[in-house]
């Protein structure tokens, strides 16, 4: 079963993996931001992914008022290299999207690299619309600024039978 919830103290070293902080500095900047997993925090909600009680990987949801129409959120999504590709992304985008809906959101985005053809897949089995791409979006050491592609789903949408045990 797949449940969201907030990391234990015990797992800081597993949410230091996801965010890949290799420095001190880095760790004590995330701190407060771990603290807070399991619940909105300003605009930003993070927590693990807990699947029959291992811990898989993290999901994150964001929306600012500022810069986002109410009722819309972005979504992440990061799973520990050992459990990618069992098609647990499918499983958890569906229990994010139902959890987002329940609080009242309608429309939640997400994006992946143009070559993460498993987290496109992902998006399409949970019933996710591809929208486009965004051209030279994330930037990535000295290359160019990746292309990422941008799904979204909304409650008015038709969902997919997605098994989330």
């Amino acid at each position: 079963m797949i449940q969201l919830r907030a990391f234990s103290e015990a797992e800081l070293p597993i949410a230091i993996t996801l965010h890949q902080l290799d420095t001190p500095e880095k760790i004590e900047k995330f701190r407060p931001r771990f603290e807070a997993t399991g619940r909105w925090d300003d605009h930003y909600f993070n927590c693990a992914v807990d699947v029959d009680g291992v811990v898989v990987g993290e999901v994150q949801a964001r929306h600012c008022p500022k810069s986002m129409p109410p009722g819309t959120a972005e979504m992440g999504l990061d799973l520990l290299p050992e459990f990618r590709g069992k098609g647990l992304g499918t499983r958890i985008l569906h229990v994010l999207a139902r959890k987002l809906f329940a609080e009242g959101y309608h429309r939640i985005a997400g994006s992946t690299d143009v070559t993460n053809i498993a987290m496109q897949r992902a998006f399409e089995k949970a019933g996710w619309k591809y929208e486009g791409t965004q051209r030279h979006l994330m930037p990535e050491g000295d290359d160019l600024p990746h292309d990422y592609r941008m799904y979204a789903i909304t409650k008015f949408d038709d969902f997919p039978e997605v098994s989330v045990e």
